[in-house]
């Protein structure tokens, strides 16, 4: 839902949401201008770094739906994207708390458009444009393995794409893994954390991830751009979520041919290995899925 409309409809939107409103400064230094984009979690501004004088981006929590688990997150999220700095994933300049005790994150500036909406205007992409995105989400992933960050959301809205180099950023890592990490938990022992068609066999059992989670959901992601279909469909109104997963654990997709017979037999293969429902069974990295994508060029 875009900010604009929530505002035309409620009598004061940041106080019942307990955002700051825009033109408040965030301790004394990052001054927010207006309101870019709303997720589930947070919301997005467009502000001014004046020490810097650079624009900026900044994620902010609203009160409502900060609870002990969500702030833990939340910072979590800040700490391992900062950990990650590649020309393919966005960068984290800086993280804080506000007085109120919601917290907030200062990220660059990034003027594009997702891969979800250009998918939704396009259907689906030519194969050597999709090949060109996924080398680049590859990258920026096999960066965060490196470092021990498992993203475990990757989808088309977490892929931003850019008029200039390096064109492609994969952002959010809102529900990213820190493999390294032995302290406290901060899903339930049997909680399933993703989004529900972009979510591995393992995430559906709440099973410990490592990074071929994430080539399994690049794997998924590079389906939904050649077919122009999502591999496994969201739940339709009346369905449920537990359908999706059942889809996710028992079936496999129709090959890429199948659904567009243009489509190299390289495309099956290689899309098959990706979404292998063992992890086993996939390419064992992201480096080692970006060899592979030598096969979708001849």
């Amino acid at each position: 839902m875009a900010w604009s409309a929530e505002v035309s409809t409620q009598p004061d939107p940041w106080e019942r949401e307990g955002l700051p409103k825009p033109g408040t400064t965030l301790l004394g230094r990052y001054k927010l201008e207006r309101p870019l984009a709303r997720g589930g979690m947070a919301m997005i501004y467009r502000g001014h770094d004046p020490v810097l004088d650079r624009s900026v981006a900044v994620k902010v929590m609203p009160e409502r739906l900060k609870t002990e688990r969500s702030h833990a997150r939340f910072l979590r999220e800040a700490r391992l994207a900062a950990q990650v700095s590649h020309p393919n994933v966005v960068e984290t300049y800086d993280a804080g708390v506000l007085e109120s005790g919601a917290p907030f994150l200062v990220m660059e500036l990034l003027d594009g458009e997702t891969l979800y909406q250009l998918l939704h205007r396009e259907g689906k992409l030519p194969l050597h444009q999709a090949v060109n995105v996924l080398e680049a989400v590859l990258s920026g992933v096999a960066a965060a393995h490196k470092r021990g960050v498992v993203h475990r959301d990757l989808k088309p809205s977490n892929v931003l794409l850019l008029a200039d180099a390096p064109h492609v950023k994969v952002i959010d890592f809102g529900l990213s893994k820190d493999l390294r990490d032995k302290g406290p938990r901060l899903t339930g022992p049997r909680e399933a954390l993703g989004t529900p068609s972009y979510m591995s066999p393992e995430q559906v059992m709440a099973e410990p991830v490592d990074a071929r989670t994430d080539v399994y959901g690049t794997g998924v992601l590079f389906y939904e751009m050649i077919t122009g279909e999502r591999a496994f469909p969201k739940p339709a109104k009346g369905k449920l979520v537990k359908d999706v997963f059942a889809m996710i654990l028992r079936d496999s997709p129709a090959p890429p041919t199948e659904v567009d017979p243009s489509l190299p037999e390289a495309a099956d293969i290689f899309v098959r290995k990706a979404m292998a429902k063992r992890p086993d069974d996939r390419y064992p990295s992201a480096d080692a899925m970006r060899v592979a994508v030598n096969t979708l060029r001849a």
